[in-house]
């Protein structure tokens, strides 16, 4: 009897323990989420707390001047959208990399009544856009397995890529890479290859839709971090300046021999590097 007594006050007392616990937590929840304002004035909830807390550590207030509305809160874009118009280009081709204003002139209105290079621009922006596509079906067959991003939609960064730089240029891209390797020289056939896991591929089947390198072209892909490539890319165009001040090049191996570069050696570094990733 006496057990049984001290079981009913035992389970009493946790009862009671549970209603006092759930009605703090109710009159805590309704002080952190309590509306207030000045000259009857709406305002938004308030979910932030002051560091005041009283002796019971459970609730909490907002004074007037924490309380701000909706209205008065500027929205702020997390990152704004890059928007570099060419004469913002311009002057920095001439103040940061001493281009003359005549050279720039030159670059501004190069294409316009080039009909060759639109030709080889237009091609170079179908060839990205229908190899994107076979990847797509083959992947949807089952006959490339593995991970695999596609460029669809931008065909325009490797297009003018294509356009512009030499064979000698050094080129980091990253992990959506395809259409950047065949604008840096690669072998369309290689690039397909190496999706298909086949030895004629540029690692032989190894890298996969994510790595490809091509020794031959100085292409570097399939960096898996977001902007990993950027470092890698400074260290390219440093090196370029390191031959210079040395005296040597590479070899038709791609070795390095002890042999200046030409008088006129203008290569470059060459990153791909998504919006996300340059910010």
């Amino acid at each position: 009897k006496t057990l049984l007594t001290f079981d009913t006050v035992q389970i009493e007392t946790m009862r009671f323990c549970r209603t006092a616990i759930t009605a703090a937590l109710f009159v805590a929840s309704v002080s952190a989420f309590s509306f207030s304002g000045s000259n009857g004035r709406n305002v938004a909830p308030a979910f932030t707390t002051t560091s005041r807390v009283s002796s019971l550590g459970m609730t909490s207030t907002l004074s007037d001047s924490e309380v701000v509305t909706e209205a008065e809160d500027a929205f702020t874009p997390m990152r704004p959208p890059i928007d570099l118009p060419w004469d913002k280009v311009t002057s920095q081709l001439v103040d940061a990399f001493g281009y003359s204003p005549e050279e720039v002139s030159a670059y501004s209105d190069a294409l316009d009544n080039d009909k060759e290079a639109l030709l080889k621009l237009y091609k170079a922006l179908e060839m990205a856009r229908g190899f994107e596509n076979a990847c797509n079906q083959q992947y949807m067959q089952g006959k490339i397995r593995g991970f695999m991003h596609l460029d669809n939609g931008q065909e325009s960064i490797p297009g003018l890529v294509d356009y512009a730089i030499k064979n000698g240029d050094k080129k980091y891209s990253y992990y959506r890479e395809h259409t950047h390797a065949i604008a840096s020289g690669v072998d369309p056939g290689a690039v397909m290859a190496e999706l298909f896991m086949k030895e004629g591929g540029t690692c032989k089947g190894a890298g996969g839709s994510m790595h490809i390198f091509d020794k031959e072209t100085y292409f570097q892909g399939g960096w898996a971090l977001v902007a990993e490539q950027l470092p890698y890319a400074g260290g390219a165009a440093k090196s370029i300046l390191l031959d210079r001040a040395l005296g040597i090049s590479d070899d038709e191996n791609i070795e390095k021999q002890n042999v200046a570069p030409p008088a006129d050696d203008d290569r470059i570094s060459i990153v791909f590097c998504g919006e996300g990733g340059s910010q």
